[in-house]
C-alpha cells in the first residue's frame, strides 16, 4: 500500500467521522451508497441510505454528543479499516470513551458496507 493511498484513506475517514460527529444524519448519508448495509455493534443490519439516516437520527437523539478520534487507517483494494476512540457525551453531561473499529467497503467514493465494532453497553448502563 502506498503512502498516497494511506493518506487518501485517512482523509476520507476523517471526513466521514466529521459528518457523524455533526449529529446530522444527512451529512453522513452523503457518504453512503443507495443500498448500503450498515451494522452497528451487535444490532441487526440496516439496509438503504434513508433507513441508515433514520437509524442514525434515532441513535443520536439518545446522546448529547459524539466525537471520533482516528488512530489508524488501512486501505486494501476497496476496503478501508479504521481504529479509533469514540467519546460519547450522555444527556447528563458525563462522557464515556471506548475503542472501536470500522470496516467499510467503498466504491466510487461511497460506502456500500459499513460495519462498526464497538461495545456500547456501558453507554446506557447507569
Amino acid at each position: 500500500m502506498s503512502t498516497e493511498a494511506s493518506t487518501a484513506a485517512f482523509d476520507y475517514a476523517s471526513e466521514v467521522y466529521e459528518a457523524v460527529d455533526s449529529k446530522d444524519e444527512q451529512q453522513l448519508a452523503r457518504f453512503l451508497s443507495e443500498n448500503c448495509t450498515f451494522i452497528y455493534a451487535n444490532s441487526e443490519p440496516v439496509i438503504g441510505r434513508a433507513n441508515i439516516a433514520e437509524a442514525s437520527r434515532n441513535f443520536m437523539a439518545l446522546i448529547a454528543g459524539i466525537k471520533h478520534r482516528l488512530l489508524d487507517v488501512w486501505a486494501v483494494d476497496d476496503v478501508i479499516v479504521s481504529r479509533l476512540d469514540v467519546t460519547y457525551t450522555r444527556k447528563d453531561g458525563s462522557t464515556l470513551t471506548v475503542p472501536a473499529a470500522t470496516i467499510w467497503r467503498v466504491s466510487n467514493g461511497q460506502i456500500n458496507e459499513y460495519r462498526i465494532y464497538v461495545d456500547v453497553a456501558p453507554l446506557f448502563a447507569q
